[in-house]
């Protein structure tokens, strides 16, 4: 019953299925993706990132590693969901809202991409999504949980001057 017509087309369907799937995991395998607070040239990779507005205090973001040098430019394609806002007379709407899709573009021969998330006077503490896709192949998948800011704490030279002060 099995003509080798048959075993030939078999194959091929296997073929064709197998580069489907290794084109998926190389681009997978080429890139490492971290989400988290800049601090130091790298990134600490975190899921809770304090809501912290001032970009001279606080980075957040997230970096792409490229296992090797980019042989042609990638395109690389960001959204984040975030908690909806709150309007006067209205109960707590939990449901999420979704930033546009943003987009860039890493040029050939880049081993490394940054993009910072910045925080806005209406966004506010909760939970939040971020989605990252390299080549239409989502790379980074992560819910991200927003936390109020922490009560300032004074420095040293508030905390000197206070006592000498006495």
């Amino acid at each position: 019953m099995n003509s080798w017509g048959t075993r030939w087309a078999y194959l091929a369907l296997v073929l064709v299925a197998l580069l489907a799937c290794d084109k998926r995991a190389t681009t997978r395998s080429r890139v490492i993706a971290k989400a988290g607070i800049f601090y130091g040239g790298q990134i600490q990779n975190r899921t809770d990132w304090p809501l912290v507005l001032d970009a001279t205090r606080q980075n957040q973001g997230f970096r792409l590693e490229f296992a090797a040098p980019l042989s042609k430019p990638a395109s690389v394609a960001w959204d984040v969901v975030r908690p909806a806002s709150r309007k006067k007379g209205h109960s707590d709407n939990r449901d999420g809202t979704a930033a546009p899709l943003f987009s860039a573009v890493v040029p050939a021969g880049s081993e490394r991409f940054d993009q910072i998330i910045a925080f806005t006077e209406s966004d506010r503490p909760g939970g939040w999504k971020l989605r990252v896709t390299v080549d239409g192949t989502t790379v980074l998948e992560r819910a991200i949980n927003i936390v109020a800011k922490p009560p300032a704490t004074p420095d040293d030279s508030e905390v000197l001057t206070a006592a000498a002060a006495r």
